[in-house]
């Protein structure tokens, strides 16, 4: 998975062309492509000591991974003879050559994996089969969010079966921790001697609380424990990444109180900023800190799969960007950002995660959300959203207006 965003392209090229070739494969995937102009946005000062040498980490990134029933029945329907008892590789085949030739892919896993002995639920209290998280690494996931809103759904024992099944995993995940030593132990990535530090937080967990005996740990969001992680982050790296998940549901735009946030983060010398919780695509911005280094944030990624009522929880995307240092200074380039839909079909069932420039209006006319739910939407609605809440310039060109 150590591949530069540059070779990222060339690679998904081939794909394409292997693809035009091959029959029942996927449609085509469109690649990564990089943001016109001055893509150079200083985070840091030269430090002397290091190299002249340039390393990038090339990432991709997406969203809440709300696994509703009608999501693991299609798992388990699609689970093959000699495999696991369910099977979640079909529904991201259209996105997974993106997620693999990532140096790292990240997505926010919204519901716990518990165990089976919690059973399986869907909303309000979500627990999904934990064969989905040996998936999510196949699939090419490195790092894995666990702070979200959903993670006490199954109360202490689940949370700590969850944790317990995520340190199992050849993955790094975030976000959910067995004590405050293990939340003060920050996780950092590395490539080639370059240093990513990850933290994670989430605003509320639906009302529900640990007993004030258990020593787990849930990552609330507060200014005093950003400020003190990210500072104790910059020691530990070169970079800081945080995922974070806020903000209102079912809304385009962010909060007076997500803005205020993002702005502390970027004034502390956060590099990229990674939000969730709305179900929802809201913008990318790019920041400026008190120091004058610059901040990448994007406020929420949306889904990337889900069963929710609306069309518009279904558009999502992968972010994509490369941290790049360079003789002590780091640098962010080749930012984008590539829409997807989830498409189920009437009677929630037949999931797929779609390329949204591969997405047609014949598919879109079968969406579950309008024969299920009856919330009826064109696919020129998406296209109205994404254009709305996400800038031109970092759509990949083919969908650039």
């Amino acid at each position: 998975m150590m591949l530069g965003c540059r070779v990222l392209v060339c690679l998904l090229t081939c794909l394409l062309v292997l693809c035009a070739c091959a029959p029942q494969t996927p449609p085509p995937i469109a690649g990564m492509d990089t943001l016109e102009g001055d893509e150079t946005n200083p985070l840091s000062p030269a430090v002397e000591g290091f190299p002249d040498e340039v390393i990038r980490i090339s990432f991709a990134a997406v969203g809440d991974n709300l696994v509703h029933p009608c999501i693991y029945i299609d798992a388990r329907n699609r689970a093959v003879t000699g495999g696991r008892a369910y099977n979640f590789k079909p529904a991201f085949q259209y996105i997974e050559p993106i997620i693999a030739a990532a140096d790292f892919a990240f997505i926010n896993q919204e519901t716990p994996m518990a165990g089976e002995q919690f059973g399986y639920s869907g909303y309000p209290r979500f627990n999904s089969p934990q064969d989905l998280g040996y998936d999510l690494v196949e699939m090419g996931f490195d790092i894995i969010g666990l702070a979200n809103n959903h993670m006490l759904d199954k109360g202490a024992a689940g949370y700590a079966g969850t944790i317990s099944f995520a340190q199992s995993l050849d993955a790094v995940t975030i976000g959910a921790y067995e004590n405050e030593a293990d939340y003060n132990n920050i996780r950092v990535i590395e490539k080639d001697g370059f240093t990513v530090a990850l933290l994670a937080y989430t605003e509320h967990t639906n009302y529900i609380s640990l007993p004030a005996d258990s020593t787990l740990y849930v990552p609330y969001i507060s200014d005093a424990e950003i400020t003190r992680q990210v500072e104790q982050a910059k020691q530990l790296a070169d970079a800081v990444i945080v995922s974070i998940h806020w903000g209102t549901e079912n809304v385009h735009t962010p909060t007076d109180e997500q803005t205020r946030l993002a702005q502390l983060m970027a004034d502390l010398g956060v590099t990229v900023i990674l939000g969730h919780h709305s179900h929802t695509l809201q913008p990318i911005a790019e920041l400026t800190g008190k120091e004058g280094n610059k901040t990448l944030c994007i406020y929420s990624l949306g889904n990337i799969i889900s069963a929710m009522e609306y069309a518009r929880n279904m558009l999502g995307g992968i972010f994509g960007f490369e941290l790049v240092r360079t003789n002590g200074v780091v640098t962010y380039e080749a930012v984008t950002f590539i829409p997807t839909m989830y498409h189920f079909g009437p009677s929630y069932y037949n999931g797929y995660v779609y390329l949204l420039e591969d997405y047609t209006e014949e598919l879109h006319a079968t969406h579950g959300t309008w024969h299920t739910y009856g919330n009826y939407s064109t696919l020129g609605d998406m296209y109205n959203i994404l254009y709305r809440v996400i800038d031109n310039g970092y759509l990949p060109q083919s969908l650039r207006k």
